[in-house]
């Protein structure tokens, strides 16, 4: 009897190089790093502060510039929030390193380099910040950051040269280079008219039956589903998204919930067996508008709050998926869908055919 191939979807690109993104949490402050050598290092206030967060971008290279913003979360009251045009105050250990003016509400507000260096100095040890607007004062926790600093120097391969940022020596070993982003050859789809399976239906039923025997029956497996395996209550439509070469994408439930996952397996179009089953990463299918790839993608949170995501793109590239993004938002820290949104670790170029 064939065996039904689970995919775990390890990026395609991942054979052709070294580099395998992060991300890691070090206290108070994140540092996410993807795969072309970028790092990206945030920190936010203490526990039970207002929230504020600064961010850290430096690519990879020698000597290569670092990046910084600063976001606030706002209030929701005219006499706490900072406005558009004001300008905001950097403290660090009681020194003022001048303002920087509030442009929009839309976007984060740019340190000068000046203050980035500064700053990124301080953090090295024992440090206070402080941003002050108004009659608003928030403070950025140093706790973890020179721990996160020392961990972007070791990804980048700086430790101990020139380059570093807190473990500098006169080392003449090569650092980490930029690396490409990798390209990901993915088809497009001619026939994009999914097909929904009702409950109740003759071939709702068979289709069922197949995508459970795939999923097994041990309850403890690591992709074991569920919400798959109870008539009714969960079970009430299967959809069906045409692929290509005579295959079909068959989306179910999982298990349920605020993070809820669906089941993806790809199917021969008679319908009469599973080919593939995708890992328990994912719970949205849909046709890019654009290009017509088939795409699937999982979102999740941490928490009800929503403050803290992670998740994963694939794309069907003609014989399989193929993941072609991977991000995180950071730490819980108030901040709706994360303060700096999706802090990548993967990332691709798509080459539609």
């Amino acid at each position: 009897m064939k065996k039904v191939l689970l995919l775990t979807l390890l990026p395609v690109a991942a054979m052709a190089t070294s580099i395998k993104g992060i991300g890691e949490n070090y206290q108070d402050w994140d540092l996410v790093c993807d795969n072309t050598g970028t790092c990206r290092m945030v920190g936010y206030q203490e526990e039970g502060d207002d929230p504020v967060s600064i961010l850290f971008t430096r690519a990879a290279g020698e000597n290569a510039v670092v990046e910084g913003k600063i976001t606030i979360l706002p209030f929701g009251e005219a006499d706490r929030d900072v406005q558009v045009g004001q300008d905001i105050e950097i403290w660090l250990n009681g020194k003022s390193l001048g303002k920087v003016k509030h442009i929009s509400d839309d976007a984060p507000d740019k340190l000068t380099e000046e203050q980035t260096k500064t700053l990124l100095s301080g953090l090295k040890k024992e440090s206070e910040i402080r941003l002050t607007y108004g009659k608003t004062t928030l403070k950025v926790s140093d706790k973890g950051a020179a721990a996160a600093m020392l961990k972007m120097d070791e990804f980048q391969q700086g430790l101990n040269t020139p380059s570093a940022l807190i473990r500098q020596g006169q080392e003449k070993h090569a650092v980490l280079a930029p690396q490409a982003v990798p390209k990901i050859k993915v088809v497009s789809v001619n026939n994009r008219q999914t097909k929904e399976l009702k409950l109740g239906e003759k071939q709702f039923d068979a289709v069922l039956a197949l995508l459970r025997k795939s999923n097994g029956t041990n309850e403890d497996a690591e992709n074991y589903c569920y919400a798959l395996h109870i008539d009714e209550e969960w079970n009430k439509k299967i959809t069906l998204y045409p692929l290509t070469k005579g295959k079909v994408l068959a989306e179910a439930i999982c298990m349920g919930g605020y993070n809820y996952i669906n089941y993806y397996a790809v199917l021969d179009e008679k319908l009469s067996k599973v080919e593939q089953v995708l890992a328990n990463q994912y719970n949205y299918a849909d046709y890019d508008k654009n290009t017509h790839v088939l795409k699937v993608e999982g979102e999740f949170k941490a928490r009800g709050l929503g403050d803290c995501w992670h998740g994963q793109e694939a794309v069907w590239n003609g014989k399989t998926f193929i993941l072609t993004k991977e991000h995180t938002t950071g730490s819980c820290k108030g901040f709706g869908g994360g303060a700096w949104g999706p802090l990548p670790t993967f990332v691709s170029e798509l080459k539609v055919k």
